[in-house]
């Protein structure tokens, strides 16, 4: 590949990155590594819950906002959500030889690896058995119920898979001395299922020990030795329903501190180098930007950098999921296992890329200032750039749920993992001090540079990728230029996001031309038919299952498919079944069939992660044309639209096949208007890139590169047409509802509402008679809200204040005289109901219902505003 030609970014590496790895300081966050496993190491949420302490101290001395959100243990199962079931807190187990010796094998407050992740209790007199060593998962399989009843067995296998069929032979007690690559004496981390025991053996209890390598050939020689062995084991564990928690430290931008940069490290491990280091490395990163912005190093980034910790997994999907915000995350980072001494990982900082069909321009600009953060130290490193490998944690690159998430890790030898992964081996000696802050200033600098871009950097990075991929398109199939032009089309959609200023169309212009560069390089692949072969599926529920919480039919389904887990993340509601496969054929480096992928994908509908439009009950374009025309609309008409995309039913092509049949009705000479409104979610506007939370077709419709959106902060509204420019201008100042608003305009200007699958209720015309009548509980220029400007500064406008309660006339009265005055035509879009009506009817009616109410009544707007603002 050509040098990723990229000079404002090489520029940033070159001013800033020398002074970040002055300021990291490599010792401090060895000290917290030591802070975080002093507590981590004892995998009992007691503990966990000390080291949330520690984290929260930690980040607040680096001069961060810190939030802390606990996640409840427990959920629905059979869900296949990511759900751990019940919280543990271990108070004792120690395991002994009692005869013919007495010994004490293994003690958890000496050596907490000692005890099996999830073990059982005993009474508190213990349990006493006989040992038995099994080594032969077959001999496991034979065993008949009860055999073992009593038995303590000692076993290499992995406590994981020989769990039920151990308990259902009856044995109390299984202990694991699985070996540890070079280290004899090491405890491996022996669990007996991840977030629990899998829902398929959730009944079965057992208790569980571990030992090192050379403790069980000891034991196993005394037992050669002996013709019996006596053993009693004693464990407290406390089960409750409690909670884990997700520390955040943030580093809050300067502009929209709502839109944020992501980097995960996950606690709740008993390691060292992994993963205190991760968390460690945050701190860090929270510690020296915060140092260098404090002393006008550096200035405030534009957005907001979150460094998230939590549990693997359960911590972060959970965050990701029932938190709310406007948007996701715009990318990140997830740092596994950071800092390893030059000899632990053979020399190996790995930078592996974030999901295959996520946007991957973060793979370039991370390697991009990673290598130029190691040429600042020696330690022996060198980045080794790798495909995408899940950690599971990196499933947090849902392209549509999450954000692009490569892994940076020091966890990876030339062959395997480091030696004392997951042992009681993995403590701070592995750690170089001074490659952990080396490597810390390199992902503070990713970070800041992709919180703090702007649109000259966006457009330049947006060049750098299709310089890259019209190479790679030289060598590539048809096949793989197919995916490549879809790889390259996904991450200008991301890249769309860092539109800060200026001209949106024109930056548009850029991009469109940038994606006609990648269309016209490479072979051409045979066009894919406009409409679907097989089913398209569409994604309902963030992320993938997990298959410890999955029914076991399906779970079975879903292995036997071959397919792995991020192969759900293909399901984007465009692609049909065929597209998918091909997808995953290139991907895979293999063929993939399409009995593979409708099983997998079946499967994933069962479980409610997916639904499949089949063919032929989907909606084209020329459909819902039809069906519009029939309802009333034609050209020349002024149209605002409500809608909801799910009720018009499976469309060809989506919410964007929507705007297009709306704008062949309308014509040239007629003008598409939906609300754009975020109701006061983003904290700042920026008519560029905020969304709307008004529904998928309204999204599109202000998406469009010819759309114009007016810039009002709460409430705005996007047009597209002859008169575009006209209904969205000078909204703000002219006042949300006035009768200069573009919804007032649109009233007195003979144009008419357009109800897809919804009711008045949402018909933003009856907030212009409110203001009209007046009523006296809305204030036009009663609140004070931030919008970004043309030239990129942020001004302070007037804007709404809402009434402080409910209006007495409830709009939904609207339909009904509606239809009791014949105003507006009825239909079906789709499979949705539909109406047309001229906006005047809907303005008028809704004046007379409040024309002898408003006078009298008592309400009045919420002032001053109530909300914390965070400007």
């Amino acid at each position: 590949m050509p040098p990723y030609h990229a000079p404002l970014l090489r520029r940033f590496t070159r001013d800033h990155l020398p002074t970040l790895h002055r300021a990291a300081d490599g010792p401090a966050a060895l000290r917290l590594i030591e802070r975080i496993v002093a507590t981590d190491r004892y995998n009992s949420f007691d503990r966990f819950h000390e080291t949330t302490a520690t984290l929260t101290t930690a980040y607040e001395r680096a001069g961060a906002d810190v939030e802390v959100h606990p996640v409840p243990t427990g959920g629905r199962l059979g869900s296949g959500r990511w759900i751990i079931h019940e919280a543990a807190d271990v108070h004792t187990a120690r395991l002994e030889l009692v005869s013919p010796q007495q010994q004490c094998l293994a003690d958890w407050r000496d050596n907490p690896w000692h005890i099996v992740q999830w073990s059982a209790a005993t009474p508190p007199t213990g349990l006493r058995g006989e040992l038995v060593v099994i080594d032969d998962r077959e001999q496991i399989d034979r065993l008949r119920p009860g055999r073992l009843r009593g038995r303590f067995v000692l076993t290499r296998l992995d406590a994981r898979r020989v769990l039920k069929p151990l308990a259902d032979a009856g044995a109390a007690v299984v202990i694991c001395d699985r070996p540890v690559p070079n280290n004899p004496d090491a405890v491996a981390w022996t669990k007996f299922g991840w977030g629990g025991i899998d829902m398929e053996w959730g009944a079965t209890r057992m208790v569980g020990f571990a030992i090192s390598a050379n403790q069980g050939r000891a034991l196993r020689q005394l037992h050669a030795e002996h013709a019996q062995l006596l053993l009693r084991a004693r464990v407290d564990v406390r089960r409750y329903s409690g909670s884990h928690d997700v520390v955040s430290g943030i580093i809050r931008g300067a502009a929209d501190q709502d839109d944020e940069v992501w980097a995960i490290a996950h606690t709740a491990e008993p390691g060292a180098l992994d993963n205190a280091s991760g968390v460690a490395a945050c701190v860090e990163i929270a510690r020296l930007l915060n140092r260098l912005i404090d002393d006008g190093v550096l200035p405030r980034p534009r957005r907001s950098i979150r460094l998230v910790n939590g549990y693997e997994c359960y911590g972060f999907f959970a965050y990701l999921e029932n938190v709310r915000r406007l948007q996701p995350p715009l990318a990140g980072v997830n740092l596994d296992t950071l800092g390893a001494r030059a000899a632990v990982c053979d020399g190996r900082l790995s930078w592996h890329a974030t999901i295959p069909m996520s946007a991957s321009f973060v793979d370039r600009v991370g390697d991009l200032i990673l290598r130029q953060g190691l040429r600042l130290a020696d330690t022996g490193h060198r980045l080794s750039r790798r495909e995408f490998v899940s950690t599971m944690d990196t499933l947090i690159g849902d392209p549509k749920y999450g954000f692009p998430c490569p892994w940076l890790n020091t966890h990876f030898k030339k062959k395997g993992h480091f030696d004392a992964y997951h042992s009681s081996a993995d403590t701070t000696d592995l750690i170089d001090p001074a490659a952990l802050a080396n490597q810390a200033a390199g992902v503070a600098a990713y970070l800041y540079w992709l919180a703090d871009a702007g649109t000259d950097e966006m457009l330049e990075i947006a060049e750098a990728e299709t310089r890259h991929f019209v190479h790679a398109l030289a060598k590539a199939s048809p096949a793989q230029a197919r995916y490549l032009r879809d790889q390259h089309d996904v991450s200008l959609a991301r890249l769309q996001r860092w539109i800060w200023s200026g001209d949106r169309a024109a930056v548009l212009d850029r991009l469109d031309a940038c994606r006609q560069r990648v269309a016209g390089a490479g072979r051409k692949a045979k066009p894919s038919a406009t409409r679907p072969r097989h089913p398209v599926p569409r994604r309902t529920a963030p992320l993938t299952p997990t298959l410890e919480n999955t029914p076991p039919h399906l779970a079975k389904t879903i292995r036997e498919s071959r397919l792995r887990d991020w192969a759900l993340f293909w399901a984007d509601g465009r692609r049909d079944l065929t597209r998918i496969r091909d997808a995953l054929s290139v991907e895979y480096g293999r063929e993939v069939t399409l009995e593979q992928v409708d099983a997998f994908f079946r499967a994933h509908v069962e479980l409610g992660y997916v639904e499949l439009a089949e063919p032929a009950r989907m909606l084209s374009k020329a459909a819902l044309v039809r069906d519009l025309r029939a309802l009333g609309l034609k050209p020349g008409m002024d149209v605002i639209v409500h809608s909801s995309l799910s009720r018009l039913g499976h469309v060809v092509g989506g919410a964007d096949t929507v705007v297009d049949a709306l704008l062949s009705c309308l014509g040239r000479s007629g003008t598409l208007l939906a609300p754009s409104f975020n109701h006061r979610q983003a904290s700042l506007y920026n008519p560029r890139t905020t969304p709307t939370i008004n529904g998928a077709i309204a999204e599109a419709v202000w998406r469009r590169r010819d759309a114009r959106r007016s810039d009002h902060p709460t409430h705005a509204v996007a047009a597209i047409g002859r008169r575009a420019a006209h209904y969205t201008a000078d909204h703000a100042r002219r006042g949300i509802w006035a009768a200069e608003s573009p919804i007032g305009r649109l009233i007195h200007e003979g144009g008419h509402i357009l109800s897809l699958g919804v009711d008045h209720t949402t018909t933003t015309a009856m907030h212009v008679a409110e203001i009209a009548v007046p009523c006296r509980c809305i204030s036009q220029f009663g609140e004070r809200d931030r919008v970004v400007a043309d030239d990129g500064s942020v001004k302070v406008v007037a804007s709404l204040a809402w009434r402080d309660g409910r209006c007495p006339v409830d709009g939904s009265e609207l339909d009904a005289a509606m239809r009791r005055h014949r105003h507006q035509r009825r239909g079906r879009v789709g499979h949705a109901e539909a109406t047309l009506v001229q906006a005047d009817a809907v303005y008028r009616a809704r004046i007379n219902q409040l024309r002898d109410v408003c006078p009298t009544c008592t309400i009045r707007p919420k002032l001053p505003r109530s909300r914390t603002s965070r400007a």
